[in-house]
């Protein structure tokens, strides 16, 4: 899963270059890496950012592969478990999970929506907030919801691909 992490990767769709900071993996058997371009000044920061499937990229370099611990390669602990969140107790499955380079790992949880007619929502916890229900009111085999070309999440409007930052009212 890792091996792209810390290297300079190009998409060979659209040519966007930039050192892979992210792995975002789906319970579904979708995979996505976030590639983070260097700093130009007349580009928007979220240009700079941006997520590709693993048959899209190529590995240009080394890029900070021999500067940087790279974390190590496990497999997810909690695909299709149902989780608790730690801090605020909020129950969901776990659906994903994000492996950043800098930063700490992250599980996605879905809530469902306590209304049938709502959709669920997402929540994305740092690894040491997980923790698996005592009893959970269901689980599921990765595997059944797996399918040849496998997809991530879809919001309606976006791919999920990294968790969103706060909107504090503005």
């Amino acid at each position: 899963m890792n091996e792209y992490l810390g290297k300079t990767c190009r998409d060979i769709v659209s040519g966007f270059e930039g050192i892979c900071t992210g792995v975002l993996e789906w319970m579904y058997g979708c995979r996505q890496y976030t590639l983070q371009a260097k700093v130009n000044e007349t580009e928007n920061r979220k240009e700079r950012l941006s997520s590709f499937f693993e048959k899209q990229l190529e590995v240009i370099d080394e890029g900070v592969t021999g500067k940087v611990e790279i974390p190590p390669d496990e497999p997810p602990k909690f695909f299709g478990k149902e989780c608790r969140d730690k801090v605020t107790g909020i129950r969901g499955m776990c659906i994903g999970r994000m492996v950043w380079l800098f930063n700490s790992t992250q599980y996605i949880i879905e809530i469902p929506a306590k209304d049938p007619d709502k959709t669920s929502r997402l929540e994305w916890l740092d690894e040491g907030r997980v923790e698996l229900s005592e009893n959970p009111e269901r689980e599921l085999d990765p595997e059944e919801v797996k399918s040849p070309r496998p997809g991530g999440v879809f919001d309606g409007e976006e791919w999920v691909t990294a968790p969103s930052a706060p909107d504090f009212g503005r």
